[in-house]
């Protein structure tokens, strides 16, 4: 893991478990919030409409729980319980208040089995639903940020393959483009915050003190991860912000512009 993704949260213990996560959450009651870019509602739209993006080019084992070490039987009751539990989100617009209370139920799920990864993801985005966009990383919603970025880091901890050789199974992919694709959009939130020379907060000295390019460089690697485990908008953000692309589209504008140069020189 890079040193920036390694210090953008404070390290938390990585124990093993079996997972899913279901997103039950409205996009309609994401694209509501102000100042909401073309760029960001592709990204949210990933998160909160994953059937949308789904592909089907990921490699999965055929085990029906994210990672070995949790019995079946145990697996199936906490999915149930998280089920229950983000199905208070299924409104078009969640209240403040039912928000609160999934991040809490989600909260209770976690300290009973502390290595179900998916509840980490979806209580990510609970927490996401209460800061509005232009909040992320600000002095008033510092604490929530930070939250919010431990849960995405803990997730992807507990969701990622030990071994190199380890195919993941379905939940496991859908776990891991998830919070790829959300990290990836926070580091870009990051990099917009730094770009226009403002203070981040809600994260340690390391990230305040990298460059808008570093940081923007961590986000297209969440976003290819984010595509690697089947997530189409990802693989197309990760593109997007993909430093070798841009140079390289710098270098072709450049040369286009000498050329266009040149041709209106030879027309005089």
């Amino acid at each position: 893991m890079n040193s920036i993704l390694k210090q953008l949260v404070s390290d938390t213990p990585a124990t093993f478990a079996s997972n899913t996560i279901d997103f039950v959450v409205s996009f309609s009651s994401i694209i509501n919030m102000p100042a909401l870019t073309t760029r960001d509602s592709i990204v949210l739209k990933s998160l909160f409409d994953p059937e949308a993006s789904a592909t089907h080019t990921t490699k999965h084992a055929s085990s029906q729980t994210s990672l070995p070490g949790m019995a079946e039987h145990q697996f199936t009751i906490y999915r149930s319980t998280e089920l229950q539990i983000i199905s208070q989100l299924q409104e078009k617009s969640p209240a403040t208040g039912t928000a609160q209370d999934t991040i809490d139920e989600l909260s209770s799920l976690i300290k009973e089995s502390p290595g179900y990864a998916s509840a980490y993801i979806n209580r990510a985005q609970a927490r996401r639903l209460l800061i509005p966009l232009d909040g992320l990383f600000t002095p008033d919603h510092a604490e929530a940020s930070e939250k919010l970025l431990k849960d995405l880091q803990q997730g992807i901890q507990l969701a990622e393959p030990k071994t190199s050789d380890q195919e993941p199974s379905t939940h496991q992919t859908t776990v891991l483009a998830a919070a790829h694709t959300h990290r990836g959009f926070l580091l870009l939130k990051i990099a917009d915050i730094v770009r226009n020379g403002e203070q981040v907060h809600g994260v340690n000295e390391a990230v305040k003190s990298a460059s808008a390019e570093t940081i923007e460089e961590q986000a297209s690697k969440d976003f290819a991860a984010g595509g690697q485990y089947g997530n189409k908008e990802a693989r197309e953000m990760a593109v997007r912000t993909n430093p070798y692309a841009k140079m390289c589209g710098a270098i072709v504008k450049e040369a286009l512009k000498k050329e266009h140069e040149e041709w209106k020189a030879d027309q005089l």
